[in-house]
């Protein structure tokens, strides 16, 4: 069965135990290693009044990916997310305040990389 065109603006986002991938219209259009993160925004958009989060995922080669929280596999890459990157913010810490402040708001920076630390 096909995806619709609204649900395939969404993209799928698939998580494994080395990173994740982003794929739309059925192909991988990016990939990435948990290790590649260097920081992660959560943040809503003037259009996204009555829309959930969206999350800029900022790559160390300067790469950025945006990952709506729509989007199928958005709450497992949350989850594995919060057991690898040491330093993220809780989801309950951050999420309920992003909704009710205005949007178009400045992002929230839920996680950053330590300039000091290895891949």
């Amino acid at each position: 069965m096909k995806a619709t065109p609204a649900a395939d603006d969404l993209g799928r986002i698939v998580v494994v135990a080395a990173g994740f991938a982003l794929w739309k219209g059925g192909r991988c259009i990016a990939a990435a290693r948990w290790a590649d993160i260097q920081r992660l925004r959560a943040y809503r958009t003037a259009t996204d009044a009555t829309s959930g989060a969206r999350l800029g995922v900022d790559l160390r080669d300067g790469s950025v990916l945006e990952f709506l929280e729509a989007a199928p596999g958005f709450d497992l890459f949350m989850n594995r997310a919060s057991a690898t990157l040491a330093g993220l913010l809780p989801f309950a810490g951050w999420h309920p305040a992003l909704m009710l402040a205005p949007a178009g708001s400045e992002p929230t920076v839920i996680f950053e990389r330590r300039s000091l630390e290895r891949r």
